[in-house]
Protein backbone atom coordinates (compact mmCIF):
# COMPACT_ATOMS: atom_id res chain seq x y z
CA UNK A 1 0.00 0.00 0.00
CA UNK A 2 1.30 3.45 -0.89
CA UNK A 3 1.86 5.82 2.02
CA UNK A 4 1.79 9.63 1.83
CA UNK A 5 1.74 12.70 4.03
CA UNK A 6 -1.07 15.14 3.27
CA UNK A 7 -1.38 18.62 4.71
CA UNK A 8 -4.47 20.61 5.59
CA UNK A 9 -4.40 22.40 2.23
CA UNK A 10 -5.33 19.07 0.61
CA UNK A 11 -7.66 17.72 3.27
CA UNK A 12 -9.75 20.89 3.49
CA UNK A 13 -10.63 20.40 -0.18
CA UNK A 14 -12.60 17.31 0.89
CA UNK A 15 -15.01 19.58 2.74
CA UNK A 16 -14.92 22.68 0.54
CA UNK A 17 -16.12 21.62 -2.92
CA UNK A 18 -15.76 25.16 -4.29
CA UNK A 19 -11.97 24.85 -3.92
CA UNK A 20 -9.79 24.32 -6.98
CA UNK A 21 -8.63 20.72 -7.29
CA UNK A 22 -11.24 19.37 -4.90
CA UNK A 23 -11.71 16.38 -7.22
CA UNK A 24 -8.00 15.49 -7.07
CA UNK A 25 -8.13 15.75 -3.27
CA UNK A 26 -11.28 13.60 -3.13
CA UNK A 27 -9.54 10.96 -5.24
CA UNK A 28 -6.93 10.63 -2.48
CA UNK A 29 -9.71 10.27 0.10
CA UNK A 30 -11.39 7.56 -1.99
CA UNK A 31 -8.10 5.69 -2.24
CA UNK A 32 -7.66 5.95 1.53
CA UNK A 33 -11.17 4.66 2.22
CA UNK A 34 -10.64 1.74 -0.17
CA UNK A 35 -7.38 0.81 1.64
CA UNK A 36 -5.30 1.66 -1.42
CA UNK A 37 -3.52 4.54 0.35
CA UNK A 38 -2.30 5.21 3.88
CA UNK A 39 -2.36 8.85 4.97
CA UNK A 40 0.03 10.02 7.67
CA UNK A 41 0.35 13.53 9.07
CA UNK A 42 1.73 15.46 12.03
CA UNK A 43 -0.61 15.70 15.00
CA UNK A 44 -1.30 19.36 14.31
CA UNK A 45 -3.37 18.35 11.27
CA UNK A 46 -6.51 18.08 13.40
CA UNK A 47 -6.17 21.68 14.57
CA UNK A 48 -5.37 22.98 11.11
CA UNK A 49 -8.41 21.27 9.61
CA UNK A 50 -10.71 22.62 12.33
CA UNK A 51 -9.25 26.10 11.94
CA UNK A 52 -9.64 25.96 8.16
CA UNK A 53 -13.27 24.93 8.53
CA UNK A 54 -13.90 27.78 10.97
CA UNK A 55 -12.35 30.28 8.56
CA UNK A 56 -14.57 28.92 5.78
CA UNK A 57 -17.59 29.37 8.06
CA UNK A 58 -16.64 32.97 8.89
CA UNK A 59 -16.34 33.67 5.17
CA UNK A 60 -19.81 32.10 4.67
CA UNK A 61 -18.40 29.27 2.55
CA UNK A 62 -19.69 26.64 4.98
CA UNK A 63 -22.76 26.36 7.20
CA UNK A 64 -22.29 25.92 10.94
CA UNK A 65 -23.96 22.49 10.95
CA UNK A 66 -21.57 21.36 8.22
CA UNK A 67 -18.54 22.17 10.40
CA UNK A 68 -19.43 19.67 13.11
CA UNK A 69 -20.29 17.04 10.53
CA UNK A 70 -16.97 17.60 8.74
CA UNK A 71 -14.96 17.52 11.98
CA UNK A 72 -16.65 14.33 13.16
CA UNK A 73 -16.21 12.73 9.74
CA UNK A 74 -12.56 13.70 9.67
CA UNK A 75 -12.02 12.29 13.17
CA UNK A 76 -13.70 9.03 12.22
CA UNK A 77 -11.30 8.50 9.30
CA UNK A 78 -8.57 7.44 11.71
CA UNK A 79 -5.71 9.08 9.84
CA UNK A 80 -2.42 8.22 11.52
CA UNK A 81 -1.18 11.34 13.31
CA UNK A 82 2.41 11.53 14.56
CA UNK A 83 4.02 13.71 17.22
CA UNK A 84 7.29 15.60 16.81
CA UNK A 85 9.35 13.96 19.51
CA UNK A 86 12.88 13.40 18.26
CA UNK A 87 12.35 15.51 15.13
CA UNK A 88 12.99 18.99 16.51
CA UNK A 89 16.35 19.44 14.76
CA UNK A 90 14.86 18.60 11.34
CA UNK A 91 11.85 20.80 12.00
CA UNK A 92 14.13 23.74 12.80
CA UNK A 93 16.25 22.94 9.76
CA UNK A 94 13.24 23.08 7.44
CA UNK A 95 12.01 26.32 9.06
CA UNK A 96 15.37 28.03 8.60
CA UNK A 97 16.41 26.58 5.24
CA UNK A 98 13.13 27.21 3.45
CA UNK A 99 11.79 30.13 5.51
CA UNK A 100 8.66 28.15 6.39
CA UNK A 101 6.49 28.08 9.49
CA UNK A 102 6.85 25.34 12.05
CA UNK A 103 3.51 24.08 10.77
CA UNK A 104 4.80 23.59 7.23
CA UNK A 105 8.09 22.21 8.53
CA UNK A 106 6.24 19.60 10.59
CA UNK A 107 4.76 18.04 7.45
CA UNK A 108 8.17 18.04 5.80
CA UNK A 109 9.73 16.47 8.87
CA UNK A 110 7.15 13.68 9.09
CA UNK A 111 7.44 12.86 5.38
CA UNK A 112 11.22 12.81 5.56
CA UNK A 113 11.32 10.62 8.68
CA UNK A 114 8.79 8.18 7.20
CA UNK A 115 10.59 8.29 3.81
CA UNK A 116 7.34 8.89 1.94
CA UNK A 117 5.98 11.55 -0.45
CA UNK A 118 4.36 14.69 0.90
CA UNK A 119 1.46 16.08 -1.14
CA UNK A 120 0.41 19.70 -0.73
CA UNK A 121 -1.87 22.20 -2.44
CA UNK A 122 0.04 25.06 -0.82
CA UNK A 123 1.75 26.64 -3.82
CA UNK A 124 4.10 28.82 -1.76
CA UNK A 125 5.31 25.82 0.24
CA UNK A 126 5.77 23.75 -2.90
CA UNK A 127 7.73 26.49 -4.67
CA UNK A 128 9.97 27.02 -1.64
CA UNK A 129 11.13 23.38 -1.48
CA UNK A 130 10.64 21.85 -4.94
CA UNK A 131 14.24 22.36 -6.07
CA UNK A 132 15.70 20.37 -3.15
CA UNK A 133 12.96 18.09 -1.85
CA UNK A 134 11.84 15.94 -4.77
CA UNK A 135 9.58 13.89 -2.52
CA UNK A 136 7.32 16.93 -2.09
CA UNK A 137 4.55 16.80 -4.67
CA UNK A 138 1.93 19.30 -5.73
CA UNK A 139 -1.66 18.05 -5.55
CA UNK A 140 -2.49 16.58 -8.95
CA UNK A 141 1.12 15.65 -9.76
CA UNK A 142 1.70 11.97 -10.36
Amino acid sequence: MKRVVLDASVILKWYLPDEDQSEEALDLLKRYISDDLEIIAPSLLEYEVINGLMVAFKRTRLREDAILSAIEGFGNLGIRLLGFSGQYARLIHFCNTYRRSAYDASYLSVAESEKIPFITADEALYKAVKKDLHWVKRLGES
